[in-house]
């Protein structure tokens, strides 16, 4: 962990270019499951280190977006091993040492994440999203990801609570996702009403379209 820790930590985001950034991120550790939805030409990649769920090639320009924006306090909404959040957390802290961040997933914390806590200071929030209140997070967060359950109503849910804590950004996860309908259509129907920013890069050795992240400023 140290190392992975260290390597984000010299990244110079402002500078790196989007190839470079793409290139470098499978070296933190990819998730192995659901493997069907993965570029097997990042195989090696693939049940180590951190663990992020994300196509690089979309990961990559998200994170030099969100490094663009003045973000004070970060919540993510299924955090599963914690990559997505560890890597999102690492780079925001290049911009603000001092980000207060919370994790939310109803599975207990990780050992990735138990590690994490010896680098970062974070509040992880072991329930269900639909309980978070106010209290939980300080009453206000900047930059919610929503990546919890699925469904329609869930995500609609996720995403109207959300909205209570005054965020100045909210992300949906698996918005170009065949696997996940119900989070497409949500997707649809609300990105134009606020001011928005798709992440849907595919791999050709992919059969169908999977993941995608969608940025709404609030």
């Amino acid at each position: 962990m140290k190392g992975l820790i260290t390597k984000l930590n010299e990244i110079d985001i402002d500078n790196i270019s989007n190839d470079d950034l793409e290139l470098l991120l499978p070296s933190f550790g990819m998730n192995d499951e659901k493997l069907m939805q993965m570029p097997p030409h990042l195989s090696d990649s693939y049940g180590k280190g951190l663990k992020f769920w994300q196509y690089p090639n979309q990961f990559n320009e998200y994170l030099k977006k969100l490094s663009s924006y003045e973000i004070n306090s970060y919540l993510e909404i299924g955090s599963r091993w914690g990559g997505t959040f560890i890597i999102t957390s690492e780079i925001l802290k290049l911009k603000n040492k001092n980000l207060k961040l919370y994790a939310c997933d109803i599975i207990s914390k990780t050992d990735i994440l138990k590690e994490y806590e010896e680098y970062s200071e974070f509040t992880y929030l072991n329930k269900s999203s639909f309980d978070i209140t106010k209290s939980d997070v300080d009453n206000q967060v900047d930059l919610i990801l929503v990546d919890g359950f699925h469904s329609y109503e869930a995500v609609k849910k996720d995403f109207n609570l959300s909205l209570t804590l005054n965020p100045k950004y909210i992300v949906l996860h698996d918005i170009y996702s065949d696997a996940c309908p119900d989070v497409v259509k949500f997707w649809n129907e609300i990105k134009n009403d606020y001011k928005h920013h798709e992440f849907i890069k595919q791999y050709d050795n992919v059969d169908g379209n999977f993941l995608g992240i969608g940025l709404l400023e609030i």
